[in-house]
């Protein structure tokens, strides 16, 4: 034990520095969320692109699938 006594001031100075530990903790995780949805932002346009170029791939797939059955035909029609 401490033979110093305990002011209000004493009391107020240390819940000042608690409030200060907080806000500094509570400020650090709040921009460690800001990171986290900027990156899963950058992820949704990511794969967004990667699904345009899938489904323009899909699309060019079909239309020579179709090319070819055009082709086929004719040919078949031929014999």
């Amino acid at each position: 034990m401490s033979n110093q006594k305990v002011t209000d001031e004493i009391i107020l100075e240390g819940f000042r520095s608690l409030a200060e530990a907080m806000a500094n903790g509570f400020d650090r995780v709040d921009r460690r969320f800001e990171q986290v949805e900027a990156r899963l932002a950058q992820m949704e346009t990511r794969f967004a692109q990667l699904e345009s170029r899938m489904m323009r791939r899909f699309d060019e797939i079909i239309a020579r699938l179709d090319d070819h059955e055009r082709r086929i035909g004719a040919l078949e029609t031929r014999s």
